[in-house]
């Protein structure tokens, strides 16, 4: 696994969208295996196919 990505609220903060935006982002990224929710964690991370 990769690094973390920013929390929710840092990326709402850090482009100026609605939270919902940010989840609808991660979600497209997530079923594109770019990135990958861990559980535990409680933070996405960057999947093994994700762009260098």
């Amino acid at each position: 696994m990769g690094s973390p990505l920013p929390s929710e609220s840092e990326l709402v903060e850090m482009y100026g969208v609605a939270r919902n935006t940010v989840r609808n982002a991660v979600a497209h990224l997530r079923e594109r295996g770019y990135v990958e929710t861990v559980a535990k964690a409680g933070h996405v991370r960057e999947g093994a196919h994700a762009c260098r």
